[in-house]
């Protein structure tokens, strides 16, 4: 019963990191990692469960990345990466006659897994780069495929870069145990695609500032419902359109740099969010580094959401990620530098709140909203 919120790996984010700049020049050695994550949620809150368990998801990750140089302006990349998962999820959000939301949760599911496999390969040229790519995620319930095709040119002395990404998606769904509900039965052997594209300019200001705008169109289509709830509808299409404006300041007094992030996000089901993240790099000596970083994020709620117990309109959902709603994440690092070794560990906490959101406190209750910690330790080796 693996849902799309434990799905750590996403095809936006393989077209995303496909069209950010990271330097012209292929890399003059090779590279081998190791990552090691945990994602742990925190149990729902017992006075909303109406039904079912409260044990929240528990998320064991392995990656395994390689980095090849296969010729001067070849690089090959692979990961790999395998998770296993276990916890209960919801299956129904109702209001109930005193105004309470209340769920409706699973049992604590069995052990599942899902495998990613991402290759990569990247063509340098005196002014560019160009690369092509392919994805695919195993699970019990839900099988993707993904390729995507990038490319980057620099003009203005270098100052200035130019990329470009489109990434095409083919998903299908077979849920698991599709006895125990019709909405099951009917997913079974659906798809659904997705279709992405990205402009990303960046810009070195000077020799300790960088600025990056990128704009980018997402369009999913076919089965787009949540298979495993009991009240499920929503429309077989939908368009996104995405703004990042990045920025990076390196204080020299200080041996550190700061980062600054801005994503906007909006949507045809009427859902808008903005994301803040801003980060502080920190080199304590030669072969010790931190990093903090803090995130918000503030969306409306979909124009379907819906906490109706039971089916009133052509589209419902009462998942939580369609309402509305506000998150605040806390990240901090830091990685040892040994010869050609390097270790790193971070840790990660998010909280997620109504009132956080952009209807304030005047939001409906979510208690279907996720809180999470995650810690990871991370092990390479350049050769």
């Amino acid at each position: 019963m693996a849902k799309g919120s434990a799905r750590l790996t996403s095809l936006m984010a393989l077209a995303a990191a496909a069209s950010q700049s990271q330097g012209l020049v292929a890399p003059e050695e090779s590279q081998l990692s190791y990552r090691f994550s945990q994602y742990q949620q925190e149990d729902f809150p017992q006075n909303r469960v109406s039904s079912g368990s409260i044990d929240a998801y528990q998320i064991d990750i392995h990656q395994l990345k390689w980095q090849q140089k296969l010729a001067e302006d070849w690089v090959f990349n692979l990961t790999v990466s395998q998770e296993s998962m276990t916890g209960a999820s919801p299956l129904q959000t109702f209001e109930n006659s005193s105004g309470q939301s209340q769920m409706i949760m699973s049992g604590a599911s069995i052990k599942e897994e899902r495998t990613d496999v991402a290759i990569n390969s990247d063509h340098y040229f005196s002014r560019g780069k160009f690369s092509l790519g392919y994805y695919q995620s195993d699970e019990n319930d839900y099988k993707a495929e993904a390729f995507n095709v990038a490319g980057l040119l620099e003009f203005n002395s270098a100052l200035t870069t130019l990329g470009g990404s489109f990434s095409y998606s083919d998903d299908e769904l077979n849920p698991t145990d599709p006895q125990l509900s019709l909405n099951r039965q009917q997913a079974e052997g659906e798809t659904k695609e997705n279709q992405q594209w990205y402009l990303t300019l960046s810009q070195v200001l000077n020799k300790y500032e960088v600025i990056q705008l990128s704009y980018g169109q997402n369009v999913y289509q076919g089965y787009l419902n949540d298979p495993y709830r009991n009240i499920d509808s929503r429309p077989d299409r939908r368009t996104a359109e995405v703004l990042n404006l990045m920025y990076r300041f390196y204080v020299k007094p200080f041996a550190g740099a700061f980062h600054a992030d801005y994503r906007y996000y909006s949507d045809d089901w009427q859902l808008d969010s903005h994301t803040i993240e801003l980060g502080w790099y920190q080199d304590i000596s030669r072969w010790l580094r931190w990093r903090f970083s803090s995130r918000y994020y503030r969306q409306n709620q979909a124009e379907f959401y819906s906490l109706d117990g039971t089916q009133t309109s052509t589209y419902q959902s009462s998942d939580a990620r369609l309402s509305s709603y506000g998150a605040l994440a806390f990240t901090i690092g830091a990685d040892l530098l040994l010869g050609n070794w390097k270790l790193g560990v971070d840790w990660q906490s998010y909280q997620s709140r109504e009132s956080w959101g952009a209807e304030g406190n005047n939001s409906p209750e979510a208690p279907g909203l996720i809180n999470y910690n995650m810690s990871s330790i991370s092990l390479s080796y350049r050769y």
